[in-house]
């Protein structure tokens, strides 16, 4: 399997209480946590499953998995249920997870009337005939998009419990006094690697026999030369995650610094002024024990994030350190002898 790209994170540790305060972190990261909010939950169990999974959900899909196809509805698909897909609007994500295939490229509609889905088979709830015809889809020209959710030119603070926010020097100290640091020379910088909404409208141009879709509207068909501005409807809208590169693509904007806290809040860095000259600029002593850190974040820290971002606060805590935090912590005692 080709080796998986690594996102970069700044972590403060608070070498005292073992604990990560927060991260700062850029779009890549920010796009990837906004991703997971419309994570479907079947596709959290199915990277879980053989790992570990939290509460009764499991269950709910395994049963889904014994059930007969004869107990569903003639318009549902047992296979689309479990294993969703991400739209393809929506597959510029970086989620490293290369073994899994999560994202949907094909989209199927009915020939009589203007209704699409991206499972194959369903039925149109018009003429009840099945939509097995596909759409070419039209991707938006990377010229007129950044893609993504936030602007790529800030960055952000991501709290332990996930939560995050735009760098700013009140956020600074906000959530340095929300936490009850009282003692930033117990601060350690380090930097690590980090390898549902609604259906979307998708447009056509127009005519019956041009076979070409698209989510944005106006875009140009290589078919017939018109653009894409006729809305129709999405029958089924299945969202998942995606492993491409995050260039150019994605949520936030690629060129802006976000700063992730320990929960995962989350904050852009409104210049290139380190975590550390914010603190001496207000002000801020006893620096000493604040260091900075290269991790790395790839499939096995994809997988314990989203484990974790379901069962505590301290998320970058328990991806980062774990159980060998004290252990991290002297590795740099050591270099610094």
């Amino acid at each position: 399997m080709a080796s998986s790209p690594k996102i970069k994170l700044k972590l403060f540790i608070d070498t005292d209480a073992e604990k990560v305060i927060f991260a700062e972190a850029g779009k890549d990261f920010v796009d990837f946590l906004i991703y997971l909010v419309s994570l479907p939950v079947a596709t959290v169990f199915s990277l879980l499953k053989e790992k570990t999974m939290v509460g009764s959900f499991g269950h709910i899909c395994e049963s889904i998995e014994n059930l007969s196809q004869d107990y569903l509805q003639p318009d549902q698909n047992k296979n689309s249920l479990l294993n969703p897909k991400a739209p393809i609007y929506a597959s510029g994500i970086s989620l490293m997870l290369a073994d899994h295939n999560l994202v949907n490229s094909k989209l199927y509609y009915c020939r009589h009337h203007w209704h699409v889905a991206d499972v194959p088979n369903l039925r149109c709830p018009t003429c009840k005939i099945e939509m097995t015809r596909e759409f070419t889809y039209v991707s938006p020209s990377a010229a007129n998009t950044e893609g993504g959710f936030v602007n790529g030119l800030i960055t952000y603070i991501v709290m332990d419990n996930l939560e995050f926010m735009p760098v700013s020097a009140d956020n600074f100290v906000t959530s340095l006094n929300k936490l009850n640091v009282k003692d930033v020379s117990e601060l350690e910088e380090t930097v690590v690697d980090l390898g549902v909404e609604e259906a979307p409208k998708v447009y056509v141009c127009g005519p019956y026999y041009c076979s070409y879709a698209a989510y944005v509207k106006g875009s140009s068909c290589p078919g017939c030369k018109g653009f894409t501005n006729t809305a129709i409807t999405d029958v089924v809208s299945c969202v998942a995650q995606s492993k491409k590169d995050i260039d150019g693509v994605g949520f936030v904007k690629s060129l802006v610094t976000f700063m992730v806290m320990d929960n995962l809040d989350v904050e852009p860095i409104l210049s290139n002024t380190s975590f550390i000259t914010l603190l001496k600029k207000f002000s801020v002593k006893d620096l000493g024990e604040v260091e900075e850190r290269d991790v790395e974040f790839g499939p096995n820290e994809v997988l314990k994030l989203v484990k974790a971002s379901l069962e505590c606060k301290t998320v970058l805590t328990s991806v980062f350190l774990g159980n060998k935090g004290p252990e991290i912590l002297k590795e740099k005692d050591e270099d610094r002898t």
